[in-house]
């Protein structure tokens, strides 16, 4: 009879949880950056063998390039449908400090042309994710 109880009690305890999602679908995770196209030359710079990473997750970005002393900016992020809004940038100097960023120098490597930046999502699927920007087509691939 116990048992029965305790059965009963986990099915309540489990059915009364609730599973928050961002809303981001496909979009969250972890990505590579593996090519940069200018959209004024139509210039391709191939990016297979950087190490630039976005990592989505809810309304934060974070991105890495680790080839350039492990540099991380976060950024906040709304998704809306089609189109991705990044904004309010930070440098992360060390572990636990934080900066602002009003220059845009350190995100110009990056494929970002700007402290805000709106995207247009291209494509999106559990592999793959282009996005075009003012300046630029990126392409990444989730790993």
């Amino acid at each position: 009879m116990k048992r029965l109880v305790y059965i009963i009690l986990a099915c309540l305890f489990l059915a009364s949880c609730e599973i928050e999602t961002s809303g981001n679908g496909k979009l969250d995770g972890n990505w590579q950056l593996r090519q940069i196209d200018t959209l004024a030359t139509s210039g391709t710079c191939d990016m297979t063998y950087s190490y630039i990473y976005w990592g989505i997750e809810a309304d934060l970005l974070q991105v890495r390039d680790i080839d350039n002393n492990r540099l991380k900016i976060f950024f906040r992020v709304e998704k809306q449908g089609d189109s991705l809004r990044i904004f309010n940038p930070y440098h992360a100097i060390t572990k636990d400090d934080l900066e602002s960023l009003d220059n845009d120098s350190l995100l110009q490597p990056l494929g970002i042309t700007g402290t805000e930046e709106h995207f247009l999502i291209e494509q999106l699927n559990s592999s793959t994710l282009q996005l075009k920007g003012s300046a630029y087509r990126l392409r990444f691939r989730k790993y």
